[in-house]
């Protein structure tokens, strides 16, 4: 481990990027459903997606109550009507060496993408909606994957929830690209 944190290595490499929402936020869906709101898709044939930390933040709306996390679905590498992945809404990932770096070779949507059939829950982070009250407090939205989530190519993973949310949060996804092998 680096002196300086233990994502510093790779983030002085050049290979860490973050991909977030707009400020408003956005609602995310139940892990089964088809409209993804906040996603990294690996279309990168020989780099793996490591994860490394998602950064959740209520903003607005009606709280509906559920657990967090992440769902995934092999969707190949191009769009099309017939394909697992029929629309994508490009965002731009920043590379976390402020300055310096390369451009993500992932695809980032911080607003939306359809699958043509529903994802399926992956990961339960842990995290979930205990009020339907906003206000009650700071909502803690920080999961580590400490690197134990790799986005092989050709995989899409997506924000979720155990319901379907109304409600609007911002996000923050952090991971790194390495080679493949």
């Amino acid at each position: 481990m680096a002196t300086y944190g233990k994502y510093y290595d790779a983030t002085a490499a050049g290979q860490v990027f973050v991909g977030s929402t707009a400020a408003a936020g956005t609602a995310f869906p139940i892990s089964t459903g088809t409209a993804v709101t906040f996603g990294l898709w690996n279309t990168s044939p020989n780099k793996n997606a490591v994860l490394l930390t998602l950064d959740l933040g209520y903003t607005s709306g009606t709280i509906a109550l559920g657990s967090l996390g992440i769902a995934n679905q092999f969707c190949g590498y191009a769009l099309g009507t017939a394909a697992p992945l029929s629309a994508f809404t490009d965002g731009t990932a920043k590379n976390a060496l402020l300055g310096g770096g390369t451009g993500s070779s992932m695809r980032f949507t911080p607003s939306g993408a359809t699958l043509t059939a529903g994802g399926t829950a992956f990961k339960f982070i842990g995290k979930g909606i205990e009020s339907a009250t906003a206000g009650l407090g700071v909502f803690d939205g920080h999961y580590d994957f400490d690197g134990g989530v790799i986005v092989s190519p050709g995989q899409l993973v997506f924000l979720a929830s155990s319901i379907a949310q109304t409600a609007l949060f911002s996000a923050s996804l952090m991971w790194a690209e390495v080679p493949v092998g």
